[in-house]
C-alpha cells in the first residue's frame, strides 16, 4: 500500500493540480496555461524518477499489486501528457501560422502524437508485443477502412485542401454552384456562409473535385463585370466611348489593372459589351457594380444612345430635346415640370473643355454659375497646402457651382476635366429667380451640400462649419435663398 512519502501519493497529486488548473484557469491566456502545465509536466517527471518509477520501462513492485497498478497508471498518464504538450509546441513553433486555425491538421497531428504515445505506453510500461498488436490494427484498419471509404475519401481530400490552401477561413469562394464565406473547415467537409445568411456544407471529396474560385486572391485586386446589350444599330465606338466613361467616373474603380470594355459577342438583335474592372476590397463589389449600371446609362444617354426594348425602335431627339432630358436627370431639378424645365434649358450655354482643363474654380469670376456635365468624366479637388485632395467625381447630370455657394462653404474646390467634356452653364441670375419661385429647388441643393460635406469630412483637415443661423433646415435654405439675391443684385 502507498504510504504518505510514497512517490505514487505525491504524482497523483500533481495530476490533480494539473487537472484544476486545466479547468478553472482563464481559457483566453493560452500561454499562462501552456506554462503552468509545463512546469506540472517538469515536477511530475522528477517524483516519478525519484521514486524509482520510470516511464521507460514497467512499473516497479510487483510483488504489492494495488501500487504497482497505480505506478503504471501514472507511467501511462506520463505518455500521454508527454504527448499534449509536443503537440502544443509543435502547433505554436513549427507548424506555420495560417494552420493555427485549420481544425483538420491539428486533429491529424494530435491523432499521430497520441497514436505514437500511445504505442510506446504500451510498449514500455506495459511491456506488450508491439509487433502483433500493429498486425491485428492494420487487418482491423483494412476492415473498417472498406466500410467508412467514403469518409475516409473526404478525410483525405481534407488533407490536400489544406496542404494547398486554395482558400482561407474568411475568404469569399465559389465551390461548383455555391458561394460564401469559408467558416470552418473540418474532417468531413468545408463550411460555407452564403449571401442569403444560410450554411452550405460541401463534402471534402466534392470539393476537391470540382472548380474552386477565390474571390479573395489576389489580395486588393478583386474583378466586377458589367454586361449591356445594346442595339446593334448603334456604333460600336459610341458605346465603347461612353462605357470607358462610365468606369472612369468611379473612384472607387483602381488605375491599375485598367479597366478594359470589349464587345463580347453580336447576333441579329443586340451587341453585348462588357466592362472590366477591379476594386482594392471585396466589399465594394457589389456597390461599385450598382452604381457602374447607372453611370453606363448616364454616359450612354449622354451620347443619344437611349437603353430601350431592342423589339421597339429607339425615339429620336433632337438638340433642345437632348439639353431637356439633361436637365430631367439632375438631382436639383426633378421637381420641375415641363414648362420650367423647357425654359431653363433656353438659358443653357453650352461649353467644351479638354482633359485635363479646369471646369469650375469656386475662388474664380463666375463661380456663381451653375455648371452641368453634359458628356465625359470630371473630377472636383479641394486645394491644400500638400496638394491636391480628390472628392468626387462628376458624371453626366451631376452639378457644380451655385451649390456651393449656398452653404458659404470656406474650401476652395476645382472642377477639371478627365476627359473630353461638354458642360452646359446656366448663370447665376437665372438660377436665383428660378430659386425664389420654387423653394424645393433650393431644399434639394441645400440636402446636396450637406451630403457632400458629410463624405468630405474624412478626406479632408477640419475646416470652418457652415454659416448657418439656425440649425432648423427651413431657416438654412430662405439664408441660402437670401444670398442668391445678393449676387445678383
Amino acid at each position: 500500500m502507498p504510504t504518505l512519502t510514497d512517490g505514487v501519493l505525491y504524482g497523483m497529486a500533481v495530476l490533480v493540480l494539473d487537472f484544476l488548473a486545466w479547468r478553472f484557469m482563464d481559457r483566453a491566456n493560452e500561454m499562462a496555461r501552456f506554462s503552468i502545465r509545463s512546469v506540472m509536466f517538469i515536477f511530475f517527471t522528477c517524483i516519478l524518477f525519484s521514486s524509482g518509477m520510470n516511464p521507460m520501462r514497467a512499473a516497479p513492485w510487483q510483488a504489492e499489486p494495488f501500487r504497482h497498478v497505480l505506478a503504471q497508471m501514472l507511467e501511462i498518464v506520463w505518455w500521454l501528457q508527454g504527448a499534449r504538450l509536443v503537440i502544443i509546441v509543435l502547433d505554436r513553433v513549427v507548424l506555420p501560422q495560417a494552420w493555427h486555425k485549420e481544425r483538420l491538421f491539428q486533429d491529424v497531428l494530435g491523432a499521430l502524437v497520441f497514436l505514437a504515445a500511445a504505442v510506446g505506453a504500451i510498449a514500455f510500461v506495459l511491456q506488450l508485443p508491439v509487433r502483433g498488436l500493429l498486425a491485428t490494427s492494420g487487418a482491423l484498419a483494412i476492415v473498417l477502412g472498406l466500410a467508412i471509404q467514403s469518409t475516409l475519401n473526404d478525410v483525405f481530400s481534407g488533407v490536400v485542401l489544406n496542404a494547398t490552401q486554395p482558400f482561407r477561413l474568411g475568404d469569399w469562394v465559389s465551390i461548383g454552384d455555391a458561394q460564401g464565406k469559408v467558416i470552418e473547415s473540418n474532417w468531413r467537409a468545408t463550411s460555407l456562409l452564403n449571401g442569403q445568411g444560410n450554411l452550405v456544407i460541401i463534402p471534402n471529396s466534392v470539393a476537391a473535385r470540382t472548380n474552386i474560385v477565390n474571390s479573395n486572391q489576389p489580395p486588393r485586386t478583386h474583378g466586377i463585370s458589367v454586361v449591356l446589350p445594346i442595339n446593334p444599330g448603334i456604333r460600336p465606338a459610341v458605346v465603347l466611348g461612353a462605357l470607358a466613361n462610365a468606369a472612369e467616373s468611379s473612384a472607387d474603380v483602381l488605375a491599375e489593372p485598367k479597366a478594359s470594355v470589349n464587345v463580347r459577342g453580336a447576333t441579329n438583335d443586340a451587341i453585348e459589351y462588357e466592362i472590366v474592372c477591379y476594386v482594392d476590397t471585396l466589399d465594394k463589389k457589389d456597390d461599385v457594380r450598382n452604381r457602374l449600371f447607372d453611370l453606363a446609362h448616364r454616359h450612354l444617354l449622354s451620347r443619344g444612345v437611349i437603353l430601350h426594348s431592342l423589339s421597339t425602335p429607339p425615339p429620336v431627339a433632337s438638340g433642345v430635346d437632348e439639353k431637356r432630358r439633361l436637365l430631367h436627370n439632375v438631382l436639383i431639378f426633378q421637381t420641375l415640370d415641363d414648362s420650367e424645365i423647357t425654359e431653363l434649358a433656353t438659358r443653357l450655354i453650352a461649353r467644351e473643355f479638354d482633359a485635363g482643363q479646369t471646369i469650375y474654380d469656386a475662388s474664380a469670376e463666375g463661380a456663381g454659375d451653375l455648371h452641368i456635365l453634359a458628356r465625359g468624366v470630371a473630377k472636383v479637388v479641394a486645394l491644400k497646402s500638400a496638394g491636391e485632395v480628390e472628392l468626387r467625381r462628376l458624371a453626366p447630370g451631376d452639378a457644380i457651382g451655385q451649390v456651393d455657394a449656398i452653404a458659404d462653404l470656406a474650401n476652395v474646390v476645382v472642377a477639371r476635366a478627365m476627359t473630353r467634356v461638354m458642360i452646359y452653364q446656366l448663370d447665376k441670375s437665372s438660377l436665383a429667380s428660378l430659386l425664389t419661385r420654387r423653394p424645393d429647388v433650393a431644399r434639394e441643393m441645400c440636402r446636396l451640400v450637406s451630403e457632400h460635406h458629410a463624405n468630405e469630412e474624412m478626406l479632408l483637415a477640419p475646416r470652418p462649419e457652415m454659416k448657418i443661423v439656425d440649425s432648423n433646415l427651413l431657416q438654412w435654405i430662405r439664408d441660402g435663398v437670401k444670398r442668391f439675391h445678393e449676387l445678383t443684385t
